[in-house]
C-alpha cells in the first residue's frame, strides 16, 4: 500500500475545511521570468541576424568564384582542344 490515506478535516459544526490554496509567485518572480525568456527570444533573434547577414555577404562571394573557376575551366578545355587529359570529358567528338 504506497497510497496515503486521504485525511478529511472538518470543522466543529461538520462542515469540510478547504484546502489550502497553492502559494503564488511574488510579482517580482514574475517580472524576472518573463524578462528572461524576452531576454532568450531577443538573443535567438540576434543570432539568426548574424547568421542571415553572413549569408547575404557570402553569397556574392561563392558567385564570383564559381564564374572565374567556370572561366578557368572552360580556358582549360579550349587551350587543350577540349579534352581534358587523362579524363573522359570532352567538349567536342574526335574523329
Amino acid at each position: 500500500m504506497d497510497k496515503k490515506p486521504l485525511i478529511l478535516e472538518m470543522t466543529v459544526e461538520g462542515d469540510f475545511v478547504e484546502p489550502p490554496k497553492e502559494p503564488r509567485l511574488p510579482l517580482g518572480s514574475k517580472l524576472l521570468i518573463w524578462s528572461a525568456g524576452i531576454a532568450a527570444i531577443a538573443a535567438a533573434g540576434a543570432v539568426a541576424l548574424a547568421a542571415l547577414w553572413l549569408l547575404a555577404i557570402m553569397i556574392p562571394i561563392a558567385l564570383v568564384a564559381a564564374a572565374i573557376a567556370y572561366g578557368v575551366f572552360r580556358y582549360q578545355m579550349w587551350r587543350n582542344g577540349g579534352s581534358i587529359p587523362g579524363r573522359t570529358i570532352y567538349w567536342s567528338r574526335r574523329r
